[in-house]
Formats: C-alpha cells, sequence, structure tokens
C-alpha cells in the first residue's frame, strides 16, 4: 500500500511581538472571555488544529493511501531537526505533504530539499504554495482538498506523476463534498485548543482583490450526512470544546448550507458559534438563522469606510450608510459584532484612513471586538500578479500580519501605511477598553 506522511512544522519568530498588538490583544482576551469563560490562550503550540491534516486523512483514505501524522510544531525550526524525524518515519517513494504559511514557508523548501534528495516525494500546499521554485517539490497544488487532487497523489504514490490541477469555474461547485474529514490523527489536541472550526460551504463567490480565498471562485457545499458524521467525531474525540468557529468564508451564501447546520445541531444543545459573513448577506432570514443556531459573535470584514477605495479593490458594497445599519442590526439582535480590520491596502490614502477612523469612533457602541491584520501579497489573491513587481522584500519570515506591508503601496510608503495601522490599532484598543454602553442609532 503507498504511503504518506502529514506534516505541520514548526513556525520560526522572526521578531518580537508589536507591542501596540500585544497589548491590544490582552485586553481583547479579558473582553471576549466575558462572555465565553471556558476560551483560553494556548500556552504553547497552536492556536488551532491543523485543520487540512483531518481533511487530507478521509481523502487520502478513499484513495487507499495509508497516512500518518508528524507533528514538529515543538520541534526547533531548522531545516535539519525538522527533516530527522521525517527521514525515520517515512521511506524512499512515501509522500510527504506539507501546507507552510508564509514564515515558515522558507524553512518547508530547505526540508523539502532534504527529503527530495533522500528520495521523498514531496507536495506543497497553502497560500504560499505558487511560489515554490520550479523543480524544489514534487507537485504544487493550489485549489481544493478534492477528489482531483486524491488523483494526483495516486499518481505521484505510483510514480506515474500527479497531472496538473484543473482550473476552477466560477459558481457553485456541481457537486458537495460527501467526505467528512477524518481527526484520528489529532486527537492529542484535545484540551489544547480554545475551539473548533466547523465548515458546512467551502470557498467563497465574491471577489475581493485583497482577499487570500479569493481564488476558490465556487462554493462547494458539505453534503449534510458528512457533516452530521464531522460533527459526532468531534463530539467523541473532543467533547469539552463547545465553542465552535463555522469555517465558511461567507455564511448565508448558501441557504441549504446554513439550513444543514441548523439540522445537524438541532439536537445538539451546548454548543456556541462564531460566524464571518459578508455585509450584503446580512439579512433578516441570516440573522434569525444565527440566533436559532447559537452565534454569538459575528465577523465582517471593514477594510475602509471609503466606499470608493472598496470599488476599486473590487469589494461589493452598497455603501457606508447600509454598512452602518448593518453592524447595528446585528447589535440590536444580540449579536456580538467582530470587524476583520485590514490595514495596510494598495488604495488606502491619509483621507480614507482618517475617515474609517471616525466611523469606528461615531459606531463604537455597536462594535465589540476587532481582529486587526494588516495586509500580506499571498499569491493566490487576485492582486498579487499587479502589486509583484512593487514587492520590497522577499524575505517570507517578514511576510506577516502584524508588521509592515512588504510591498510599495500605490498612495503611501511602507513606513506611512505603518504609522496609519498603528493608529488604528490604538482606536480599536480605545473601543475594546470602554465599558459597553446600550446601541445608539446608525451615524449617517
Amino acid at each position: 500500500m503507498p504511503r504518506s506522511c502529514l506534516v505541520q512544522l514548526p513556525f520560526p519568530s522572526s521578531h518580537e511581538p508589536d507591542p501596540l498588538l500585544s497589548h491590544y490583544y490582552d485586553d481583547y482576551d479579558v473582553r471576549f472571555r466575558s462572555l465565553v469563560p471556558e476560551y483560553f490562550i494556548p500556552g504553547e503550540g497552536l492556536w488551532e488544529m491543523p485543520l487540512w491534516v483531518a481533511h487530507l486523512t478521509a481523502l487520502l483514505d478513499t484513495a487507499g493511501i495509508a497516512s500518518a501524522f508528524s507533528d514538529l510544531s515543538r520541534t526547533p525550526a531548522e531545516p535539519d531537526a525538522c527533516a530527522a524525524p521525517l527521514l525515520a518515519a517515512t521511506a524512499p517513494g512515501d509522500l510527504v505533504l506539507v501546507s507552510p504559511l508564509a514564515q515558515n514557508f522558507r524553512l518547508a523548501l530547505d526540508v523539502a530539499g532534504r527529503l527530495e534528495r533522500a528520495g521523498r516525494r514531496v507536495v506543497l500546499g497553502g497560500n504560499m504554495a505558487p511560489l515554490a521554485p520550479e523543480g524544489s517539490v514534487h507537485a504544487v497544488h493550489r485549489g481544493q482538498l478534492d477528489n482531483a487532487f486524491v488523483r494526483r497523489l495516486v499518481g505521484l504514490a505510483s510514480g506515474a506523476g500527479g497531472g496538473l490541477a484543473k482550473p476552477l469555474l466560477p459558481g457553485l461547485a456541481s457537486e458537495p463534498i460527501t467526505w467528512a474529514p477524518d481527526y484520528r490523527h489529532l486527537g492529542g489536541y484535545q484540551g489544547q485548543v480554545p475551539l473548533l472550526r466547523l465548515n458546512a460551504s467551502h470557498g467563497c463567490l465574491y471577489r475581493c482583490s485583497f482577499c487570500g480565498d479569493a481564488w476558490s471562485k465556487q462554493l462547494t457545499l458539505v453534503d449534510k450526512n458528512a457533516l452530521a458524521r464531522e460533527v459526532d467525531e468531534l463530539t467523541a474525540r473532543f467533547p469539552d470544546t463547545r465553542l465552535i468557529y463555522i469555517g465558511d468564508k461567507t455564511f448565508g451564501q448558501s441557504r441549504e448550507a446554513v439550513g444543514n447546520l441548523l439540522d445537524v445541531f438541532r439536537d445538539r444543545p451546548g454548543y456556541r458559534f462564531i460566524a464571518q459573513t459578508h455585509v450584503m448577506q446580512v439579512r433578516e432570514w441570516i440573522v434569525d438563522a444565527m440566533r436559532e443556531l447559537g452565534v454569538v459573535a459575528v465577523e465582517l470584514g471593514f477594510e475602509s469606510a471609503d466606499s470608493q477605495m472598496l470599488k476599486r479593490l473590487d469589494k461589493l458594497s452598497r455603501g457606508l450608510d447600509d454598512y452602518t445599519q448593518k453592524i447595528h442590526r446585528l447589535n440590536d439582535a444580540g449579536l456580538k459584532v467582530v470587524l476583520n480590520m485590514m490595514g495596510g491596502l494598495d488604495e488606502e490614502t491619509e483621507a480614507s484612513h482618517d475617515q474609517t477612523v471616525a466611523w469606528l469612533r461615531d459606531n463604537r457602541s455597536a462594535l465589540w471586538l476587532f481582529n486587526l491584520y494588516n495586509f500580506v501579497p499571498y499569491p493566490l489573491t487576485p492582486d498579487f500578479p499587479r502589486l509583484r513587481e512593487r514587492i520590497l522584500d522577499w524575505e517570507f519570515a517578514h511576510w506577516r500580519e502584524d508588521a509592515p506591508v512588504v510591498y510599495r503601496p500605490r498612495h503611501l510608503s511602507p513606513a506611512a501605511s505603518w504609522e496609519l495601522f498603528q493608529e488604528k490599532i490604538s482606536t480599536a484598543h480605545d473601543i475594546i477598553r470602554a465599558p459597553m454602553t446600550a446601541s445608539t442609532p446608525p451615524r449617517r
């Protein structure tokens, strides 16, 4: 039987955390745990399980490829230290599957070189994979984890070659996902992660130019029976973890996916959920479904109060007034509003930043928390081909969402862009330190 090894690499630390962000997230933690007391910050290791491992385990099973898991997250972030246990656990001809992020992408390539020279077949996935140099690994995967990918793996395992990934067609995928992720390699995370992640659909139909998930182009539903099997396994393996992050990029793009979640959890009391969605999806039926399901917090992307800037970034919007009304509608319904707020975007100006900060302060009564990110030009973002020539720093360890941008924005210097992001952090911190107050009417 062909064999494979799924690998979670460590994350090398390239610099000390930004002090403003660190202080902000200290208070973020206090406010979050006032609603969800059982939440905790892991002392070491990963914040979330590497969910791709569970998905690939199930897919490999369908292909008749045996799988093992090597968790190197606490191994020294050095190529030899990471390669040694992988060489001991595998044999020539085995598949080794790795899904690095930017911070450990260089490490992944260095480890892959050692494995390739020893006869292993390395498959690289994730949002950085397209930047792998030609010939550095056996195969690069740029798409969904699906049956087509399994066929590529079977070809690689047989030595016949893996073929090419087929481009995705926009729209709703013709067939749902009928397999459920298998968590047998991840049982050691019981009690070690503060929440679970669950998808009723994968992908997104929106095409925001800055989004690292816009490559999907299509929405693929998870069959209800497969969803129920996954929840059964999560319940059995992680009985004490009752907070679930709904990983659907845009909750509500499919009524069927929402209905499946409601059906699966109707007789499973005691769970609470965090959902993320697009402001264009915030409608009455969505709000009602969130409340019925047990959603306690809703994440919304918020990049700017400048509607013209958003239009240039291909983010669909009905304007700032509509956005304002939607966040107050959610807040009035008892749902906590969390803004996924991004700085460092190419179209940002000082004027658009000032407009954004003023709007945040005006609507602070409806805003509970902020997830703060600085833009990173990942190669799967639609904007990457346009920005590539303006990338100034190709040291991938510096490609961080808590650090200055690594490219030259259109209207600002990288230093000026970072100063504006720091002001966004300070504004968000001022808001979450203040006592929560009753909702006020939307500001025009």
